[in-house]
């Protein structure tokens, strides 16, 4: 799969969205250890704070987001990556970004 052929369509659903966002699921679901999911963020747009469900990693594909939770912050541009942090965190885009989320679930 070649991920700009599906930019234009998860651009078009983040548009339609009330959320101003659209998320598709790469490889996972389903109770799957591993899952990656390309999410689609609209300017201005957030995904609210919750919990890290275990070991997770952000790559940011374009665009630009904040990755914050209870004591810090990171600002990403495009083709830069952080890991998640163990904690209830929230992502805010500052432009409209595409973003590649990887969980390895633990438990």
């Amino acid at each position: 799969m070649r991920l700009d052929d599906v930019y234009p369509d998860e651009r078009e659903r983040a548009d339609e969205s009330k959320v101003g966002r659209s998320a598709l699921t790469l490889k996972g679901g389903g109770g799957q250890t591993l899952s990656q999911v390309l999410l689609t963020m609209n300017a201005g747009s957030q995904l609210a704070d919750h919990n890290n469900p275990g070991e997770a990693t952000l790559l940011v594909l374009s665009g630009e987001v904040t990755l914050g939770w209870a004591d810090g912050s990171a600002q990403l541009k495009a083709g830069e990556y952080t890991v998640i942090p163990q904690t209830k965190h929230r992502l805010d885009a500052h432009a409209d970004s595409v973003v590649l989320l990887s969980v390895a679930r633990t438990g």
